[in-house]
C-alpha cells in the first residue's frame, strides 16, 4: 500500500513540474517550399508548401527548462535548389504559451554553413 501511495505522490509531483507550450509555423514565402523545419532540437514539420502551416506542435519539458529560445532552422527549396538556413532572430516559447512563427519574403535568415 505504501508503494502505491508513494508512486501516486511521485507521479503527481512529476506531472506538476512538467509543462508544455505549442508551436506553429506558417510558410508565406512565394514559390518556395520549406523542408526539415526544426526549432532547436524539436522537429516541427517535414515539408511546407507556400501558404501552408503546421498543426500545433506540442513542446513538452520540465517547467524549469522553459523558456525555449531558438532560431527556426529549415531547408529552402526552389527550382531544384536547396539551401540550409536559420532565422536571424531567435524565438522564445514559454510554457503554457502558443508561439506562431511566420516565415515571409522579408524574414531575415542566415546560412550558417557560409559563416
Amino acid at each position: 500500500m505504501k508503494t502505491i501511495l508513494a508512486s501516486i505522490a511521485l507521479a503527481f509531483l512529476l506531472s506538476s513540474c512538467w509543462d508544455e507550450g505549442k508551436l506553429q509555423v506558417y510558410n508565406k514565402i512565394h514559390n518556395v517550399k520549406l523542408e526539415n523545419i526544426s526549432f532547436g532540437d524539436i522537429s516541427v514539420f517535414s515539408s511546407l508548401l507556400p501558404g501552408e502551416n503546421t498543426d500545433d506542435v506540442l513542446v513538452s519539458d520540465f517547467r524549469d527548462k522553459f523558456p525555449k529560445v531558438h532560431q527556426l532552422e529549415f531547408y529552402m527549396v526552389s527550382n531544384g535548389n536547396r539551401v540550409y538556413l536559420k532565422t536571424k532572430s531567435k524565438y522564445s516559447l514559454e510554457y503554457g504559451e502558443r508561439l506562431t512563427i511566420t516565415i515571409t519574403d522579408t524574414t531575415e535568415v542566415i546560412n550558417p554553413l557560409l559563416q
